[in-house]
């Protein structure tokens, strides 16, 4: 086991080949686990790169292909080890991440935000317990990213009624008196719009879909929603897909999001945009 190991002859992206060693990057500061957990882990039969810093981290991430990473929670400040797994997911996301904690009673923070991770692990860690994970981990058949437009394909009805949830529960959006169908009816044009972009290499939106975004927004100047309203309808899109990271209909891993997403709040803000400027237009006594 080398620490801080800089320099490799083997590509640095690609899958392994048979027989190969599954490489870990595992980063902690203190001294005395540094030296002991790499050196069991090498022991199963795992090549470890062992950093004590982020920036260390950092560094060896962008310069060899990890296929796991195991990392303290608190490195230099409290928290650090999300800013390693948060780098690595962006670089390689099919990387496998473990946290280590020394600290118990975060054991509920770490759950909450376990759809980051692959899994936590209390110091001192059970060698026998992370190995076996870790080898769980590795072993599970690796599965194709999707588009975002096979998601929405998929899966419209759980994502619209996601969003209708959560504007019922919105204190601006629940005060509108329209029956639900009225509130998501919208939905299914947004999302066409989103899917037909995503399949077309981000075409811009047609007229007919800045001409339905403008009949919208007309239309909710005649249901009684205040400009807030308007715009927080449109908020609530991007917000429940962000929230569905992580779940059955978005995991972590599998969607290609980066691109994806970015079109989708591209799409959402012209379409809000385009409301917007049509409600402004709507006359008062038209409201009536």
């Amino acid at each position: 086991m080398t620490e801080n190991k800089s320099a490799r002859s083997e590509a640095t992206s690609g899958a392994r080949e048979a027989g190969e060693r599954a490489r870990i990057l595992f980063v902690d500061d203190e001294d005395n686990i540094r030296l002991t957990l790499p050196f069991l882990l090498e022991r199963h039969g795992f090549d470890v790169t062992s950093v004590a810093s982020v920036t260390d981290a950092l560094i060896q991430i962008s310069a060899i292909s990890f296929d796991v990473l195991v990392t303290d929670l608190n490195i230099d400040l409290e928290g650090d080890g999300f800013l390693v797994i948060t780098a690595i997911r962006r670089a390689q996301p099919r990387c496998k991440n473990f946290v280590l904690t020394g600290y118990p009673s975060l054991e509920s923070a770490i759950r909450a935000i376990q759809n980051q991770v692959d899994d936590y692990f209390t110091k001192p860690a059970d060698i026998e317990e992370l190995v076996s994970k870790i080898k769980a981990r590795l072993a599970a058949p690796a599965m194709m990213p999707v588009r975002l437009a096979a998601v929405f394909m998929e899966h419209e009805r759980e994502i619209t009624a996601k969003i209708l949830d959560a504007i019922k529960r919105d204190a601006i959006l629940r005060k509108a008196r329209i029956d639900d169908p009225e509130r998501v009816d919208h939905l299914p044009s947004i999302f066409q719009a989103v899917i037909a972009r995503l399949m077309h290499e981000n075409r811009p939106l047609k007229a007919s879909e800045l001409q339905f975004a403008a009949r919208h927004g007309r239309r909710r100047k005649k249901d009684g929603y205040t400009p807030a309203m308007l715009v927080r309808e449109f908020q609530l899109i991007g917000e429940t897909i962000y929230d569905l990271l992580g779940s059955d209909i978005l995991p972590l891993g599998v969607v290609e999001l980066t691109s994806d997403l970015k079109l989708l709040t591209q799409t959402v803000n012209t379409f809000t945009l385009a409301s917007f400027e049509a409600y402004s237009r709507v006359p008062r006594a038209a409201t009536a």
